[in-house]
């Protein structure tokens, strides 16, 4: 995995030296990423790597929880040392971060997918940091990676899930980030340790970057192959003992969030096998393992420690596996790294694949097969079929949808929603099935809540933009349908921002500011202000410099 687990605490007597230090990798980062600064002595070797090679290339039990011996103990939930200046400073970093990830990674955008892996990660963040995550993204690449950044971002490859067999084995990649990032690794070290990390940073979105362009992942392997080789032979010792440490703790996070530890050495084991055949293949390794040396020593230690927890009952590993047997087919058909064929197969033997068939069937305008599946699934015992919800309801509507039966698709979702209103999938699906049946404001009414919560929710704000183009288009009075307008545009300028285009946010808070001076008085006013703060807002983004 890769590592942006800059400080995120700095001591007060040292805070003007420490913070030059944790923001400079972030500049290299950018710098070496955008192409705006040369290669000196220190990145050398890897961007001269980087430069040869790719030319050529839903609920769980968190009750469950048993105590085991040596446990590592867990960081302060009490603030965890960070000043609010300092806990300020990071926020702004992860902003920067997430706006640059967005703007240079594929992205896996299924509002379900999301949902679940974001459910998952804040269950096992909460068991170690106060400081909920500032965003969670799934990057729609087949390499094996995840990866953390400062103030909170936490992001996984779909490869990873493809390549996990469980829900408890995904688990355990994330929970070895939180661990990395909950102990501070890189906080204290040497300068040289530093000076290593400054060379890792600055291969991740590098390799993002060169992810966008080359699905098979071997352009951005070949990129963080040449950053991670580089700083962790400067320090490989460093390296191991955090490795070491991160698999310890997170085991005891992955136990408390109610998740089997096991699985962590089993996901190891398969990581290990994997890299060997590429080694015999001359193929790339996995991201993870180049990052985290797999060891026979870490690889038995692990599976040593491993056994010192309690099994997972019985039902909650058949809960656990039911639902990584809906996301793991879930990701194989939105992703389209599957064919019919496979998933005709697979449907055969596993419900996820049945119904992520019921997808594909979907999106083929095949809407018969579609039907017979959906009968088939309303046969199964209502406990088995109520283990689906609400992506079966999800998928339902989805193929109604594609038929333009948008309102039959809201109600099927109003149903679901009204189950789990607290859930953000279900408000964007059901948003979107509003505004095409003529019901934007209802849409809206769902939508704000997303933007408060999680201001970088790009999905939500697109989706606002999108109803209040409907608004602008069907509503009687002239006045209405220009401050509607002037919102979309709004709504867009921040979709845009969170996606790193400065620029274009800003035309678009230009534009909207000018059909605003258009309005009387009493509507203007209002209006002006917000715009006036929100151009601010991204002039201080575009002009951030960490």
């Amino acid at each position: 995995m890769t590592h942006l687990c800059l400080s995120e605490h700095v001591a007060s007597s040292n805070s003007q030296r420490a913070r030059r230090y944790r923001y400079a990798g972030l500049f290299l980062l950018s710098a070496v990423a955008s192409g705006l600064v040369g290669v000196n002595s220190s990145t050398h070797a890897a961007l001269s790597m980087a430069n040869t090679t790719t030319s050529g290339a839903s609920a769980m039990s968190s009750s469950w929880r048993q105590p085991v011996t040596e446990e590592l103990a867990l960081p302060s939930l009490q603030g965890q040392g960070l000043s609010f200046a300092d806990q300020y400073q990071n926020k702004l970093i992860g902003e920067w971060s997430l706006q640059n990830i967005n703007g240079r990674a594929k992205m896996e955008h299924d509002p379900w997918v999301q949902e679940t892996v974001k459910e998952m990660t804040w269950r096992l963040n909460a068991q170690a940091r106060q400081q909920a995550p500032l965003g969670v993204v799934i990057i729609d690449n087949r390499s094996i990676n995840a990866f953390a950044a400062p103030g909170g971002v936490i992001g996984i490859n779909t490869g990873t899930i493809l390549a996990a067999s469980s829900m408890d084995e995904l688990a355990s990649v994330v929970a070895h980030e939180v661990a990395h990032i909950s102990q501070r690794h890189y906080e204290h070290g040497a300068d040289e340790r530093r000076q290593a990390l400054l060379i890792q940073v600055g291969g991740m979105l590098a390799a993002i970057a060169a992810s966008a362009v080359d699905s098979g992942g071997d352009a951005a392997a070949a990129v963080m192959m040449g950053s991670q080789t580089a700083a962790l032979n400067n320090n490989m010792g460093f390296s191991r003992s955090n490795e070491r440490e991160a698999d310890r703790l997170g085991m005891q996070i992955m136990n408390q969030a109610g998740y089997d530890p096991r699985a962590m050495p089993r996901f190891f084991a398969t990581m290990n096998q994997q890299s060997q055949l590429n080694q015999i293949e001359n193929r790339f390794l996995p991201s993870f393992v180049r990052s985290h040396p797999l060891s026979n020593e870490r690889l038995s230690d692990a599976q040593s420690r491993a056994q010192r927890y309690p099994t997972l009952s019985l039902a909650q590993q058949q809960r656990h596996q039911a639902l990584f047997d809906l996301l793991y087919w879930r990701t194989q058909a939105t992703g389209k790294h599957v064919s019919q064929t496979a998933l005709t197969a697979a449907a055969k033997n596993s419900v996820g694949a049945k119904v992520a068939l019921m997808y594909w069937y979907g999106q083929q305008q095949n809407f018969d097969d579609a039907k017979d599946i959906m009968t088939q699934l309303d046969t199964l015992p209502n406990l088995q079929r109520q283990a689906l919800e609400p992506l079966l309801s999800i998928t339902h509507s989805q193929v109604l949808s594609e038929q333009n039966k948008w309102e039959q698709a809201a109600e099927v979702l109003e149903r679901q929603q009204r189950l789990y209103p607290e859930r953000r999938d279900l408000r964007l699906y059901l948003a979107e099935a509003l505004t095409n049946s003529n019901q934007p404001t209802q849409a809206q009414i769902l939508l704000k809540p997303l933007t408060l919560q999680q201001p970088s929710d790009r999905y939500a704000w697109q989706s606002l933009q999108l109803a209040n183009e409907k608004i602008a288009k069907t509503s009687p009075s002239s006045q209405l349908a220009g401050i509607a307008t002037i919102n979309a545009l709004r709504y867009r300028s921040h979709d845009q921002l969170w996606n790193g285009r400065y620029d274009s946010a800003l035309t678009s808070l230009t534009q909207a500011k000018q059909l605003t001076e258009q309005l009387q008085a009493s509507s203007a006013r209002p209006l002006l202000a917000n715009i006036t703060q929100e151009i601010k807002n991204v002039k201080t983004a575009k002009d951030f410099k960490p």
